[in-house]
């Protein structure tokens, strides 16, 4: 089975162990530590010794004059026989005047952190008006303002039988397409470039046609990439409707399934920029065709892309040159209150045609 991908205009030193180390117990003992030669013979020296008689000196042979105590000497005495009460008392008055200076010092430094931390810088800078970062609410003022967010604006209808697909496929066949649109314009992987999850979702023929499409810029009119350098936000918006319909081509019934949706990708842009500058809106169509199982071997049987289209507001051409979506600069001294996409006018209206060409 083949498809046309392509309807429409086109928008990377060892140590030794522990155990084997010498240590210092091991060594000889010092000099000084060695055993005496012969300690016997030197206890016995000392053992038998000869004594001499202990000998006093004269000053305590011979009474000394009698002395009548002074105060000072009174002083001296008390201050001998209470020597030990009195210096543990005064090391525990010491003490406790250390703590008592020790914890004055921390409330004086915890009172100093504090009105260091409250007290307001007097060279504060006031918030730039065209600092990028901002928060704003980059979809007022625009079309875009009252899309759904993400998935929530994928609303598929009811499931009804039809030609010779029953309801349960039917079902299957819109719950397939619904995957497939979530994983081409909003989830990460594709938004970052990995492609594989949207291919995983194709019939394995299909997958295999449509591989080689993510090569160049082509592939646009299905999925979006966004340049890894682009300030994007994750809050996507879009707005569409889903159609199906059976029909036969070459002997082969088909479910048809018909996507028409709006995307809004927000950037972050300067905060005194106009409404709409920070968007970028991709407006795309998209058949998909699941076959009857019964008119198809197994590899064909699943999901296919049957043809696409799609134009884009307000993005950066030579981006879109090279296959990624960004939003084209706001630059205050040439736009001004502008937009750089210029006036959308009915792009973001389903009810009125889609443009024939885009301005990229």
């Amino acid at each position: 089975m083949h498809t046309d991908p392509h309807a429409g205009t086109p928008g990377t030193a060892d140590q030794a162990p522990p155990a084997e180390r010498p240590s210092a117990a091991d060594g000889p003992p010092a000099a000084d530590q060695q055993p005496p030669a012969s300690a016997a013979e030197g206890r016995r020296e000392v053992l038998f010794a000869e004594a001499e008689p202990v000998r006093l000196p004269d000053w305590m042979r011979s009474p000394g004059p009698e002395h009548q105590p002074t105060g000072l000497d009174r002083v001296r005495f008390f201050q001998a026989r209470h020597n030990g009460p009195l210096t543990v008392g005064f090391a525990f008055a010491l003490a406790l005047l250390m703590i008592v200076a020790a914890g004055w010092m921390v409330v004086q430094v915890a009172d100093w952190r504090r009105t260091a931390t409250v007290a307001p810088s007097a060279s504060a800078t006031p918030e730039p008006i065209s600092a990028v970062g901002t928060p704003r609410d980059l979809f007022a003022g625009t079309p875009a303002a009252s899309f759904a967010l993400r998935e929530k604006a994928i609303v598929l209808p009811a499931a009804t039988a039809q030609g010779p697909f029953d309801k349960v496929q039917v079902r299957a066949a819109l719950d397939s397409v619904r995957k497939a649109l979530i994983e081409s314009r909003l989830e990460t992987a594709m938004l970052v470039g990995d492609t594989e999850p949207f291919l995983g979702l194709l019939a394995p023929d299909s997958r295999a046609e449509m591989r080689p499409h993510f090569d160049n810029s082509r592939f646009l009119h299905v999925a979006t990439r966004i340049g890894s350098q682009a300030d994007w936000e994750y809050d996507i918006r879009a707005q569409g409707r889903i159609s199906h319909r059976a029909r036969t081509v070459a002997g082969v019934r088909l479910l048809e399934v018909t996507t028409e949706f709006v995307w809004a990708y927000p950037f972050d842009v300067m905060r005194r920029a106009p409404a709409g500058a920070g968007l970028v809106a991709v407006r795309d169509r998209v058949v998909w065709q699941v076959p009857h199982p019964n008119d198809v071997p197994a590899s064909s049987r699943g999901l296919w892309l049957a043809s696409a289209k799609a134009v884009t507001w307000n993005a950066d051409c030579a981006w879109l040159r090279d296959g990624w979506v960004n939003v084209m600069q706001w630059l205050p001294d040439l736009h001004g209150p502008r937009v750089p996409g210029g006036d959308p006018g009915d792009f973001f209206d389903l009810a009125a045609p889609m443009a024939s060409t885009s301005r990229c």
